[in-house]
């Protein structure tokens, strides 16, 4: 009997929590959106690959990170509609397009063509108050006669706590990402 009294007010305690992104239904599945609306025609041809993503990141889960305890999690029942690096390389041709670049990716490669070589250092939440989204990219640009290395790191915060919003913060934390990366190249 004393078990029973114990186990009711736990119960009543597990009914009334709510878990990060509870709000959404199960089916949630996210796309990065566009960094910019309008579209540059032609331009440098360039080879872009993403090379890597941090543990726990590449996966098609969104990922929250607690900077205090090191404690990776994941939003409930949401995730990207694809593998984080996959997702983002496609993104980013598609983005580097829209600024004037005529972008092969993948793995593929023409001699002499420019490289852009990147790897996801951060593509998460961070739990903090207020919320924040962080995207961090660590690329390397290869031309004929030189490398350069461009880093870029944004946090963005949620405008308040839910799976959209945690999205929206996301896509703009990667489009100031972009911009550092196209500023890089030019």
């Amino acid at each position: 009997m004393t078990r029973l009294l114990l186990l009711a007010p736990t119960a009543l305690l597990v009914a009334c929590m709510t878990l990060p992104g509870s709000d959404t239904p199960a089916s949630s599945r996210y796309l990065l959106t566009t960094a910019q609306a309008d579209c540059m025609e032609g331009g440098m041809p360039i080879s872009l690959s993403v090379l890597g993503v941090n543990a726990g990141l590449d996966n098609d889960r969104i990922a929250r990170l607690n900077p205090r305890s090191g404690q990776l999690s994941y939003l409930k029942d949401v995730r990207w509609a694809d593998q984080l690096g996959g997702l983002l390389e496609q993104r980013l041709a598609g983005d580097l397009e829209c600024r004037g670049f005529a972008v092969m990716s993948g793995h593929r490669h023409s001699l002499g063509q420019p490289r852009l070589l990147c790897e996801v250092r951060a593509f998460n939440l961070l739990e903090s108050d207020p919320e924040l989204a962080e995207v961090a990219l660590s690329c390397v640009f290869q031309q004929a006669d030189s490398d350069r290395s461009i880093i870029s790191r944004h946090r963005e915060p949620l405008a308040r706590w839910s799976a959209d919003a945690a999205v929206a913060a996301l896509s703009q934390a990667y489009g100031r990402a972009l911009d550092d990366l196209v500023a890089g190249m030019r």
